[in-house]
Parts: structure tokens; C-alpha cells; sequence
């Protein structure tokens, strides 16, 4: 499921879905260097008020929030 919505003088994209879940996978041999990566250029792109996260939905899925300021322009 997609949603959007602003959010006082934000808006805010989210991403949902009722697959197997972020921990349900082995450990990776990666660094996290990717996702970290996304936030840094959105952060450069958008401002400290930008910013991703993802989150474990109970009891099975995953939610990622992207959050941009309205007044930054890219």
C-alpha cells in the first residue's frame, strides 16, 4: 500500500507491505552502507527535516516513511 499526505509543512510518502518482514532474512554480509547513502542524499538534497525510515510492521511486513519539507526545493 502507498500513501501521501502533507503534514503541517511537510509531506510525507509511506510505503507499506505484509511480506516476511525486515528481520526475517539472514544477516547480510553488507556494511547498511546503501540505506545510509539514501538518507545522506536526501538530507543534501531536502534539508535536516528530510528524512527515511524504515519500521517492522507487526506480526509480518515492513514500512518505509520518506518525509520532505514542502519549502525545499530540489
Amino acid at each position: 500500500r502507498v500513501t501521501a499526505h502533507g503534514l503541517g509543512g511537510q509531506r510525507q510518502l509511506v510505503v507499506e507491505d505484509d511480506g516476511v518482514g525486515l528481520g526475517a532474512a539472514p544477516a547480510s554480509q553488507g556494511t547498511g552502507f546503501g540505506t545510509q547513502q539514501v538518507r545522506d542524499r536526501i538530507a543534501n538534497q531536502y534539508g535536516p527535516a528530510a528524512r527515511l525510515e524504515l519500521q517492522a510492521s507487526a506480526p509480518h511486513g515492513c514500512r518505509a516513511t520518506l518525509t520532505l519539507p514542502l519549502n525545499a526545493a530540489p
